[in-house]
């Protein structure tokens, strides 16, 4: 099977990076980065809606290609490789909790945190 290398462009690389708070990726890869949606939200406050927007567009053109089971992803930004079914599931799942996490902030009236928190271009 053929390895696709694939880059973490910005904004969404920021976003990463504002998230890596569980340890470093050089170490542990994406179990660095929280999916927490409290520090998606704060990264989205910072970097403001277009930024969100762009981020959002940048995962799901992510996702689709991890999702293409012809081939092996690799990211030396996220230090993760689908050598297997079992990395391929555990990628998928962490970028569609970003997903979730930026389209939580997005929508209007959206609860990032879950509890009834407000977008923060809506307040």
């Amino acid at each position: 099977m053929a390895d696709v290398s694939v880059e973490v462009p910005s904004p969404l690389q920021e976003c990463f990076l504002r998230c890596e708070v569980e340890c470093v990726r050089e170490c542990c890869g994406i179990d660095a980065i929280s999916t927490d949606p409290v520090l998606i939200a704060a990264w989205g406050r910072q970097a403001g809606p277009a930024a969100v927007a762009e981020a959002q567009h940048q995962l799901a053109d992510l996702i689709a290609v991890v999702e293409d089971r012809t081939h092996n992803v690799s990211s030396l930004f996220l230090n993760h490789y689908t050598c297997h079914e079992a990395a391929r599931v555990q990628l998928l799942e962490f970028l569609a909790a970003f997903l979730t996490g930026l389209a939580s902030i997005a929508e209007p009236g959206a609860a990032a945190d879950g509890g009834g928190m407000v977008a923060f271009w809506d307040s």
